[in-house]
């Protein structure tokens, strides 16, 4: 079975407002005639993790897809403006005391994954790219910039680590697609806000057309 999720529901509005996907439970769809479900699993690396978990006891998900916005770091916003669909494969996670040097995380923590070039692929040619993920969202151009150096990182997302580190430990072929709706940094909640629900849209658009959806 295939699955295709994001943090909230409003992730997946777009693409659900087909008739072709019925509703199973509050957050959970499935589609009429194929094997694949849709569901908003949670926001955070916590309530995602604890949500995909959940999903996953209850159904044999082989493939699955994480959906949303993700943030443009400052030196990549030139490649990837705002409006752009991303599909990273490399996700790693972050955190600014690492960046600071004064925390680490010990050698037991995988904290870089990376998704499954295959199907990476097949959803855009240009996959090669790095998304990150850390306990909070980053709301200050020099931080920002201060952490896009340190990783070498292209984005920001906040479920996009304990999609990738669930999908390596499941053994389930994962990808991520991403509409860029905001610059990291100072303006990008109002960013997001402005064009959050246009990249929904246009991931619901180039899904339906990749995944032969209807």
């Amino acid at each position: 079975m295939q699955l295709i999720c994001a943090a909230v529901i409003e992730e997946l509005e777009p693409l659900l407002q087909s008739a072709i996907f019925k509703q199973e439970g509050p957050a959970l769809f499935s589609h009429r005639q194929k094997p694949i479900v849709a569901a908003a699993l949670g926001v955070g690396l916590v309530d995602f993790a604890s949500g995909f978990q959940a999903l996953l006891d209850r159904h044999q998900i082989k493939e699955a897809l994480l959906t949303g916005t993700c943030g443009v770091y400052p030196g990549a916003s030139r490649q990837w403006p705002i409006g752009t669909l991303v599909a990273p494969l490399k996700i790693s996670l972050g955190d600014l005391s690492e960046v600071d040097q004064t925390g680490y995380f010990p050698a037991p923590v995988t904290a870089t994954c990376h998704l499954d070039e295959n199907f990476s692929n097949r959803l855009m040619a240009d996959s090669d790219t790095h998304c990150l993920t850390l306990a909070t969202i980053t709301s200050e151009d020099q931080t920002a910039a201060r952490i896009e150096s340190y990783y070498k990182s292209h984005f920001e997302q906040m479920e996009a680590y304990a999609f990738a580190r669930l999908c390596q430990l499941e053994k389930i072929s994962g990808a991520v697609l991403f509409a860029v709706a905001n610059q990291v940094g100072r303006d990008g909640h109002q960013q997001w806000r402005a064009h959050a629900r246009q990249g929904a849209r246009q991931s619901a658009a180039f899904l339906r057309e990749k995944l032969y959806l209807e």
